[in-house]
C-alpha cells in the first residue's frame, strides 16, 4: 500500500467532505452543498449535470451499502416533503466497491426509486487526486503525489527567505528588536498551491508566542494576520504571524538575555513556561489550531532557528547538573531537522521531541530536560482557561 492509498484509506470525515466537493466539480457536476457533516463525515449536497438533477452523498462508513440505502431513503423522503423529482443520486465513498456491487446496487436503487445511481469509490478517488488532482492530495493529504523532493527544496527555500528577512528586520518583522531571535515555522504542503482563505481579515486572531488565547492586538497585514501584542509601529520584542497562504510564523527575543558572567543565555530551564521548549510547544500547538481553522489538512513541515545567537549557552536551574564543559552555539543562524506534524494531532509535544532535543545537543547537552529517557514530556503543563492547556489533552 502506498501513501495515497492509505491516505485514502484512513481519511477522516471532515476532510472526505472537502475532498468530495472538489471531485464531483472536476467530474463536471454542479455542487451546492448543503453545509451539514454527520459524525461518520456523511454529507449531502444538490447537484446538477447536464440538465439533470440529483443529490450527492458522502461518507467514510464502513458500511458503506447500509449507508447508501439509509441515504436513498433521505432523499426519498426530500422529494416527497418538497414535491421534487430528481434524476440521478451520486454517492461517493472510499470503502472498496467490487462491479457487481456497484450493479446490484444501481440495480436496487433505480428499482426502487427511479433515479440513475452513480458509485465514486476508493478506486476512483485514488486515481483522481493522483493522477488529474494530485493538487487535491496536496492540499487535503498534505502531500503530492506526482511531486519529489524538489518540492521540499522549495519548502526549505522558503523557510531561508523568511529567516533573512527576520534578520534584516524586514517584512513583518521590521520593528522587531535588535539581537538574537527564536523562530517557528509551520508550513503545510499545499503553501505553492493557493490560497486557504480569501482576504486575510477571513483569518482568525492570533495569539501571542507562548499563549493559546487568542490576544486583540491582532491586526491584518499585507497577505495576513499579526499579532505583535500592543506594540505595532513600536518596537516588540515578540509576534506571530499568519499568512493566507498557510504560513505560520512565530519570532520570540524573549528567551534569550546576556548575563555579565556568563554571557548570552538560552532560557531553558526546566521547570519555567517561558523556556525555550514550553514556549515553542505551547506555539506549534496554536498555530496548529489556527491552520486547521482555516482548512489546513495533512501534515505541516516545522522548523525552529535560532537566529543571531552565536556563543549562546544554555541557562537552567542550579541544582542540576549540566554538561562538564558549556558548549556555545558555533554559528549565528542554526535551524533543525524538517519535522512534520500531523494537523489531527492535538498535543505535539511527541513530533517536537526531536528537534527540541537536537538544540540541546547542539549546545553540548546528552539530554533534553524536558522529556524523560522514555521520551515523555515532563515539563510544565499550562492552562489557558477556555482556551485549553498545553500540553494538550487527547
Amino acid at each position: 500500500m502506498d501513501k495515497l492509498e492509505w491516505a485514502v484509506d484512513t481519511v477522516d470525515g471532515t476532510t472526505f467532505e472537502k475532498i468530495t466537493g472538489e471531485v464531483l466539480r472536476n467530474e463536471g457536476y454542479d455542487v451546492h452543498e448543503s453545509g451539514v457533516i454527520g459524525t461518520d463525515g456523511g454529507w449531502d449536497a444538490r447537484i446538477a449535470i447536464n440538465g439533470r438533477k440529483g443529490i450527492g452523498h458522502a461518507s467514510v462508513d464502513n458500511n458503506w451499502r447500509g449507508k447508501l440505502r439509509d441515504d436513498a431513503e433521505s432523499v426519498g423522503e426530500l422529494e416527497e416533503e418538497q414535491d421534487e423529482s430528481f434524476d440521478l443520486l451520486v454517492f461517493v465513498t472510499n470503502q472498496r466497491v467490487t462491479g457487481q456491487q456497484e450493479l446490484d446496487m444501481e440495480e436496487e436503487i433505480e428499482e426502487k426509486y427511479g433515479w440513475d445511481l452513480k458509485i465514486m469509490h476508493r478506486r476512483h478517488i485514488i486515481g483522481i487526486t493522483g493522477h488529474e488532482r494530485p493538487d487535491l492530495a496536496e492540499r487535503h493529504f498534505g502531500f503530492n503525489p506526482k511531486r519529489n523532493d524538489d518540492h521540499i527544496d522549495q519548502i526549505i527555500g522558503l523557510r531561508d527567505e523568511r529567516l533573512d528577512l527576520i534578520s534584516n528586520r524586514k517584512d513583518v518583522a521590521s520593528d522587531l528588536e535588535k539581537g538574537p531571535a527564536a523562530v517557528i515555522h509551520l508550513i503545510p504542503n499545499g503553501v505553492f498551491s493557493g490560497n486557504y482563505v480569501e482576504r486575510s481579515d477571513d483569518l482568525s486572531g492570533l495569539p501571542r508566542v507562548g499563549k493559546l488565547n487568542i490576544h486583540p492586538g491582532t491586526e491584518s497585514v499585507g497577505k495576513g494576520k499579526l499579532n505583535a501584542g500592543d506594540q505595532l509601529g513600536e518596537s516588540y520584542k515578540s509576534y506571530t504571524y499568519l499568512r493566507k497562504d498557510g504560513l505560520f510564523e512565530a519570532v520570540d527575543t524573549w528567551v534569550f538575555r546576556e548575563d555579565e558572567a556568563d554571557g548570552l543565555l538560552l532560557n531553558n530551564a526546566r521547570r519555567s513556561k517561558e523556556s525555550l521548549d514550553c514556549k515553542i510547544g505551547i506555539t506549534v500547538q496554536a498555530g496548529i489550531r489556527a491552520l486547521r481553522n482555516m482548512g489546513v489538512t495533512g501534515t505541516v513541515f516545522c522548523f525552529i532557528s535560532l537566529l543571531d545567537a552565536k556563543g549562546a549557552t544554555v541557562s537552567y536551574e542550579t541544582r542540576i547538573s549540566g554538561p562538564p564543559k558549556r558548549k556555545p552555539l558555533r554559528t549565528g543562524q542554526y535551524t533543525t531537522d524538517l519535522t512534520e506534524i500531523p494537523l489531527e494531532e492535538a498535543d505535539v509535544v511527541d513530533s517536537l521531541r526531536n528537534p527540541l532535543t537536537e538544540i540541546w545537543q547542539e549546545l553540548g547537552w546528552d539530554i533534553n530536560l524536558h522529556y524523560d529517557e522514555d521520551g515523555n514530556w515532563i515539563g510544565p503543563s499550562v492552562q489557558f482557561a477556555e482556551s485549553g492547556q498545553f500540553p494538550a489533552d487527547n
